[in-house]
C-alpha cells in the first residue's frame, strides 16, 4: 500500500495512536479473561475461588467459617465460598447439583452416601495428594482411612470419630430422683425411664422423641440381633426384627413415654428444634459430636447434658455400638483446582490452627497428634465426648460396610413407614412388607 503526501501520513499515524490508546484503556482491553478478573500485579497467580458445602448447626457454621477465614489469610490468592445448610434436604440438593454438573469443589460427605457418590464418579481421588505430601495422613487412624476408601482409592477424609448414643438431661433426672443410665442398660430400661420421666413431669413432657423412623438407630438394633441392615444387594434385616422395632415404639407412644405422631411429624433434625433442646423431653438419640451443640442450644443453660451408649438388647448376639467417621470431607472429581482442594482438606484435619478452631464439634479428631494437642484446652463438653468415645472403643463392634447405592431412597421410605404406623394409616405387618419389597426393588435397580 502507498501513502500519498503528508496528509495521508498524518491520518495513518493518528489512526495508530487512537487504536493504541483504546487498547491500553480498561474498557477496550484484549487481555485474557483471567487477567481481567484478577486485580493482582503482573506476574502473580490469578485468584482461585473454591465452593465448599456442609450441613450442620449454627455452631458448626460459625466454627467452619472462622476456619475458612484463617485458611484464606494463610493462603492469599485462594478464597472459599461457603454454602451451608441443615441436614434436611442436604443430599437432595447435592444430588441435583451433581446432575447439573454444578456441585461445589469441597463436599462434606456422610459414610452412608460415600459408596454411592464415589461409584458415580462424583468424588475426587485424593490418593495422589497423599503421596506428594499435599494431604498428610501418616497420623490418621488406619481404620478411618479404610473407611474413606472405595476400591483402594481415598475419596474421603474423616473429620472426626463419632459414635451413636443417648443424650440425657442429667439435671432433670436428678430433679426427678431417677438414677442416670449405666453402660449396661437395656431397651427395657430405656422404656421404663422414658415412661417414668413423662409421668413425673406431666403437662406435655415426654421421656423421648419417637425415633422409630431413624434408620441409623434402627441399624444398631439390627446389629444387636446379629445381622446387618444390608446383605449385598438385598435388605439384610428380617421382618421379625422390623416388627419388633416398630412394636417397641408403638408401645412407647401408647404409654406416653414417646412423642405423639403429630409432635414427631413436626420435628426436624435441627437440634435447636428437638424436644430435648426446647424442654419437652429429657432423652434423645444423637451422635457424640452433637453433644456440644445440644448443650449450646439447650433452653435452660443451667441444666447439664451427658451421654450414654445405645441401650443393649437382652441376650443380644453382638454389641450394636460402633465407631464411625463423624463426617467426611471430599473433593469434587470435576474441580478445576484439585491440589487446592487437597490443601484445604489438609488444613482442616492436620494444621494446628485449623484443627484448634474446629475442635471436636465434628467428632474426636482423626489425627492422633491433634488429639494430644487439644487435650489441655478441652471444654467440659468436649471432655465428655472424648470419654464417651473411649467407652465405645472398648465396648463396640466393627462398623458395617458403607451403604449400597439406593440407600437415600430407602432411608426416606423407612421414615415414611414409621409415620404410616404412628398415624394409624396401616398396620405394622403391612407396612413392614411394603418396606421390605420396596427396598429390595430399589437395591436391585441400583446394581
Amino acid at each position: 500500500m502507498t501513502i500519498k503526501g503528508t496528509k495521508g501520513l498524518v491520518l495513518l499515524l493518528s489512526s495508530i495512536l487512537l487504536m493504541t490508546t483504546a487498547a491500553c484503556s480498561s474498557g477496550g482491553s484484549n487481555a485474557p479473561d483471567g487477567a481481567k478478573a484478577s486485580s493482582k500485579t503482573e506476574g502473580s497467580a490469578p485468584a482461585i475461588e473454591l465452593r465448599m458445602t456442609w450441613w450442620g448447626s449454627q455452631t458448626r457454621h460459625d466454627l467452619t467459617t472462622k476456619m475458612i477465614k484463617r485458611f484464606e489469610e494463610k493462603n492469599p490468592g485462594i478464597t472459599i465460598k461457603p454454602e451451608y445448610s441443615g441436614w434436611d434436604g442436604y443430599f437432595d440438593k447435592l444430588s441435583t447439583q451433581v446432575a447439573g454438573s454444578n456441585a461445589p469443589d469441597i463436599i462434606q460427605m456422610d459414610y452412608a452416601f460415600l459408596s454411592d457418590y464415589a461409584k458415580r464418579g462424583t468424588l475426587l481421588d485424593l490418593t495422589p495428594y497423599t503421596r506428594d505430601g499435599t494431604l498428610r495422613t501418616e497420623d490418621h487412624d488406619s481404620s478411618m482411612l479404610s473407611a474413606g476408601s472405595i476400591d483402594g482409592k481415598l475419596y474421603a477424609v474423616t473429620l472426626g470419630v463419632n459414635a451413636p448414643g443417648v443424650v440425657y438431661n442429667a439435671s432433670v433426672l436428678q430433679e426427678l430422683g431417677i438414677a442416670e443410665p449405666q453402660e449396661s442398660w437395656t431397651w427395657k430400661d430405656f422404656a421404663e425411664m422414658a415412661n417414668t420421666i413423662a409421668k413425673k413431669k406431666g403437662n406435655g413432657y415426654y421421656g423421648t422423641p419417637d425415633i422409630s423412623g431413624t434408620t441409623n438407630i434402627f441399624e444398631v438394633f439390627v446389629r444387636q440381633n446379629g445381622s446387618g441392615l444390608f446383605a449385598g444387594n438385598k435388605l439384610g434385616v428380617s421382618r421379625e426384627v422390623i416388627h419388633e422395632w416398630f412394636n417397641y415404639w408403638q408401645e412407647l407412644r401408647d404409654s406416653g413415654g414417646a412423642t405423639t405422631a403429630e409432635v414427631t411429624a413436626a420435628m426436624t433434625n435441627a437440634l435447636e428444634t428437638r424436644p430435648l433442646s426446647v424442654g419437652q423431653s429429657a432423652l434423645d438419640f444423637a451422635w457424640s459430636n452433637q453433644l456440644i451443640t445440644y448443650q449450646n442450644v439447650l433452653k435452660d443453660q443451667s441444666q447439664k447434658l451427658k451421654m450414654q451408649v445405645i441401650p443393649h438388647m437382652e441376650g443380644e448376639q453382638k454389641i450394636g455400638e460402633y465407631l464411625k467417621p463423624g463426617q467426611f470431607i471430599s473433593g469434587n472429581a470435576k474441580t478445576k483446582y484439585p491440589k487446592e482442594v487437597a490443601k484445604l482438606i489438609d488444613f482442616m484435619v492436620n494444621d494446628p490452627e485449623g484443627t484448634a478452631i474446629l475442635g471436636a464439634e465434628r467428632g474426636v479428631p482423626v489425627n492422633s497428634a491433634v488429639r494430644e494437642q487439644l487435650k489441655p484446652s478441652l471444654t467440659a463438653e468436649e471432655q465428655l465426648i472424648f470419654d464417651f468415645i473411649d467407652v465405645v472403643s472398648k465396648h463396640s463392634s466393627d462398623i458395617d460396610p458403607p451403604y449400597p447405592q439406593g440407600f437415600s431412597e430407602i432411608d426416606k421410605n423407612f421414615k415414611s413407614a414409621s409415620e404410616q404406623i404412628s398415624f394409624g394409616q396401616a398396620g405394622i405387618p403391612q407396612v413392614s412388607e411394603q418396606f421390605i419389597s420396596g427396598s429390595n426393588a430399589i437395591l436391585d435397580k441400583a446394581k
